[in-house]
C-alpha cells in the first residue's frame, strides 16, 4: 500500500470516528429520557465534548500529514505532522479509554439501566454500544498510525543516498592494468 493511501486511510477512520462520536454527543444529549436526569448523563456529555475536542486536534493534524504526503512528498512536514498527530491521538485514545468508555463508566451506566426503567436501559444500551463501537475504532486507528509510520520510515530509507568510496579500487585496477600492459622498451 502506497504512503498516500495509508495516511488517507488514516484521516477517513479519524473523520469517521468523529461521526460516530458526534452521533453519540446527539444520543446522549437528545434522545436521553426526558424524566429522572440522571448525573451519569451529565459527565457523559462533558467527558464526549472534551474528548471530541482532542479528536478535531488528531484530525487536523492528520490533514496535514495527509497533505504532506501527496505528489510531491515533503516528508520532513509529513514526518512533523504525524508526530503532532500521533501525540493528540494518545491523549484522545487515554481520555477516551479511561474517562469516557473505561470500568466506571460502563459500571455506572449499568447502575443507570438497573435502577432508572425500561426508557434509561434502552439508552445505555445505545450508549454502551457506541462507546464499545468507539474502542474497536480505536485500536483500528491505532494500527493504521503504525502503518503511516512504516511507509513513511520506508519511503524515507529508499529515498536516501549510499555513497562509496572507490578511489582504492579504481587506483587497484589502474595499476593491475598497467602491469599487465606489455612495455614497448622491452621489459616483461
Amino acid at each position: 500500500m502506497a504512503l498516500e493511501t495509508t495516511f488517507a486511510e488514516l484521516q477517513q477512520q479519524l473523520r469517521t470516528l468523529q461521526e460516530a462520536l458526534e452521533a453519540l454527543g446527539t444520543t446522549v444529549d437528545e434522545d436521553r429520557p426526558k424524566q429522572d436526569d440522571v448525573i451519569v448523563a451529565t459527565r457523559l456529555s462533558d467527558d464526549l465534548l472534551a474528548a471530541r475536542g482532542l479528536l478535531e486536534d488528531t484530525l487536523a493534524a492528520a490533514d496535514d500529514a495527509c497533505h504532506a504526503a501527496s505528489y510531491p512528498l515533503n516528508a520532513e512536514r509529513a514526518r512533523r505532522a504525524l508526530i503532532v498527530c500521533q501525540q493528540h491521538f494518545q491523549r484522545f485514545a487515554h481520555v477516551f479509554a479511561f474517562e469516557l468508555a473505561g470500568h466506571i463508566r460502563f459500571d455506572d451506566l449499568a447502575s443507570v439501566a438497573r435502577e432508572r426503567g425500561r426508557g434509561w436501559a434502552e439508552w445505555v444500551s445505545v450508549v454502551s454500544q457506541a462507546l464499545e463501537q468507539g474502542a474497536a475504532s480505536v485500536e483500528e486507528i491505532t494500527d493504521t498510525l503504525f502503518r503511516c509510520w512504516e511507509r513513511l520510515a520506508a519511503r524515507l530509507a529508499t529515498g536516501t543516498v549510499s555513497i562509496q568510496n572507490t578511489t582504492i579500487g579504481q587506483v587497484s585496477a589502474a595499476r593491475l592494468r598497467e602491469r599487465a600492459a606489455p612495455r614497448g622498451d622491452g621489459a616483461p
